[in-house]
């Protein structure tokens, strides 16, 4: 079984981009991100993540990585900023 963590991308470019994770175990994730928007995904803990901005001649690999520059942080909050 595949240890999944919670990762988070944001698309802060001013064009859209395809976020591709790719792990172990056939694992695969392809999502679309817009402008400004916000992207939550669970994936393998020894995934890779490319990242392709869209060009006038198709699609070109931008970033290279891997999943656990972008895990978010699994510690619990302690505090919160709702009022009570």
């Amino acid at each position: 079984m595949l240890k999944m963590i919670e990762c988070v991308y944001l698309n802060d470019t001013s064009r859209m981009v395809i976020v591709k994770c790719i792990g172990a175990d056939h694992f695969y994730r392809e999502k679309v991100v817009m402008p400004t928007e916000v992207f939550w995904f669970e994936a393998p803990e020894d995934a890779r993540l490319e990242i392709w901005k869209m060009s006038m001649t198709g699609q070109m690999l931008h970033v290279r990585a891997d999943v656990s520059d972008y895990a978010m942080n699994e510690e619990p909050a302690t505090e919160s900023i709702w009022a009570s």
